[in-house]
């Protein structure tokens, strides 16, 4: 079966089991995430949550560039700047409550990661049973260049992140690649650009209906051919390791950001985080820090937290104008609130924060 927005296909197994693959089918933009996309997921998924003879879904993004580089958000820039507030709640609503549905479902997913993974794209990846990189594979949380924060989850997952590196990543918009996304623990295994038609061939020698038992297969199935994979591409993190760790566990926002500044020259991969991080909305900085110091217990949590800072963010211009100097404009000069970290107020922070006149997502 296929949508315009989603190419659903199914694979049998030996046992008349059934694999479901659902591609997101927009490569010219990367396969950025769009509301026919989420929409469809969202009706199709429980459908096939529900399947018994369904054991196994895979999500991957159509051509070779991207799995999927972010949410389509010009139409949300559209709304901002005619100050249409609830288009901002439907927008996020709609997009967390995907990443929820992905997070509860009992059915094994597998993410194939190829090429960037980026903003929306790592809300879908984050939920998967199986993460899977790519030597092609770039992932990355890069809001604080639009005026936003790391949002689909980031509050639960840059916090498992060890050592407090994602923060780093929220901080700096760090590009990381297939060994380094293992190694901080945002991917489970890298696979060989060419083994994907091995994966699903491999998990179609699936000789039984039992959906609990095949979680464990298609384990060894990946576990397989990771170890055929000669591609691996050079760690940018390791050199830095021991040095970002202490930075990144410094007092406060202020001396962090001081401590990356301090490491200019040690990298290329550095000095383009730390410029990033130097351009990036002060006030994104604050939000992402904030965010990332306060412990979450679960998903649903994560959610809810994100959810009242991403609609209080289409309402208070930071966004907007983060989203007009990068995509509408292309004038790579947004004019941001306060030109520096140490002239953020708190109140303005706090804003933020305010539940007041939001209305409560579909999975509160």
């Amino acid at each position: 079966m296929t949508d315009t927005a989603v190419v659903i296909t199914e694979y049998a197994t030996q046992g008349s089991a059934r694999i479901v693959e659902a591609t997101l089918n927009s490569p010219k933009s990367l396969n950025a995430l769009t509301s026919a996309m989420i929409e469809i997921l969202m009706r199709k998924l429980p459908v096939w949550d529900a399947d018994q003879d369904v054991v196994a879904i895979i999500i991957k993004g159509a051509g070779e560039r991207a799995f999927c580089a972010g949410g389509d958000i010009r139409d949300l820039y559209a709304a901002m700047a005619h100050e249409n507030q609830h288009f901002g709640q439907q927008f996020f609503n709609l997009e967390y409550s995907l990443d929820m549905m992905l997070h509860n479902l009992n059915t094994p997913l597998l993410v194939w990661g190829n090429g960037y993974v980026m903003g929306g794209g790592m809300g879908i990846y984050q939920a998967a049973d199986i993460r899977v990189v790519t030597p092609s594979s770039r992932l990355a949380m890069p809001e604080i260049s639009i005026g936003l924060y790391p949002d689909v989850g980031a509050s639960l997952f840059l916090q498992k992140v060890p050592h407090k590196l994602g923060l780093f990543l929220g901080l700096t918009g760090a590009m990381v690649n297939a060994t380094d996304a293992c190694r901080l623990q945002l991917a489970d295994v890298q696979l060989a650009e060419q083994s994907y038609a091995s994966l699903v061939a491999g998990l179609q020698q699936w000789h039984s209906a039992t959906e609990r038992d095949f979680r464990g297969f298609m384990q060894t199935v990946v576990a397989d051919l990771s170890n055929t994979n000669t591609e691996a591409p050079e760690s940018d993190i390791d050199e830095l390791w021991d040095d970002l760790v202490v930075t990144m566990n410094a007092g406060d926002l202020l001396a962090i950001y001081h401590g990356l500044n301090d490491m200019q020259g040690r990298s290329k991969w550095l000095d383009k985080a730390i410029n990033t991080m130097r351009k990036g909305s002060p006030t994104s900085l604050h939000l992402a820090y904030r965010q990332l110091q306060q412990p979450v217990a679960s998903w649903y949590d994560a959610f809810m937290q994100e959810y009242y800072i991403a609609v209080n963010a289409t309402k208070l211009g930071e966004f907007q104008e983060g989203i007009r100097a990068l995509l509408i404009d292309k004038d790579g000069t947004p004019a941001w609130r306060y030109a520096s970290i140490a002239e953020v107020p708190a109140k303005w922070i706090d804003r933020f924060y305010d539940q007041q006149a939001i209305v409560l997502p579909d999975y509160a």
